[in-house]
């Protein structure tokens, strides 16, 4: 299996008839995963799969083309996998949701009982990309640890935290700084 294009991604996102504004967020997504693993490369050339990178941050909520709620990851999981899409790519839409499920987390929100956990680099990359994307663009870690609170979420700021830390480290520098500007607070 190969991994799929951008462009045979955006094919596939308009065959399952994703509504535009999935297509805009999965973009939004790309461009900040690939920043982050283009960061993570210089220091540490080979280190990341880009073309992985890309097709996962585009395919990601490939279920929200079916559901909107957080079964839209076992969805995703399922519609891949009918496509004989690259495991690599599956695993990406399987531990894309929050900063990672373990197996009781993800049977608690409604998924099947499994390893949400990004754990290779191309799976935290777009995790936390998708982490930083709010309803109206990027957003700072600060900001995403204010709504995790907001939900009263400890454990999701502890990982979510750990993550930025963890690629920011291996970047060279504060997430925040990579790629797209994060928008204001209102």
């Amino acid at each position: 299996m190969t991994i799929p294009t951008r462009d045979e991604c955006m094919a596939i996102l308009v065959r399952v008839g994703m509504a535009r504004n999935v297509v805009e967020h999965v973009e939004l997504v790309e461009v900040i995963a690939s920043a982050f693993a283009e960061a993570i490369d210089r220091r540490h050339p080979g280190s990341v799969d880009p073309a992985l990178v890309t097709a996962g941050a585009l395919l990601h909520d490939l279920g929200r083309a079916r559901t909107h709620d957080i079964t839209h990851a076992s969805v995703g999981v399922e519609m891949a996998e009918a496509m004989d899409l690259d495991p690599r790519v599956v695993e990406i839409i399987r531990r894309h949701v929050g900063a990672g499920l373990e197996p009781d987390d993800a049977e608690a929100l409604g998924l099947p009982r499994w390893d949400g956990m990004p754990r290779t680099l191309e799976e935290k990359v777009v995790c936390h990309a998708d982490t930083l994307t709010g309803a109206r663009g990027r957003l700072t870690l600060a900001q995403v640890v204010e709504d995790i609170r907001a939900h009263n979420a400890p454990v999701w700021e502890r990982r979510a935290v750990a993550l930025h830390r963890e690629l920011g480290a291996l970047a060279g520098g504060d997430l925040d700084r990579i790629g797209p500007r994060p928008r204001r607070a209102r």
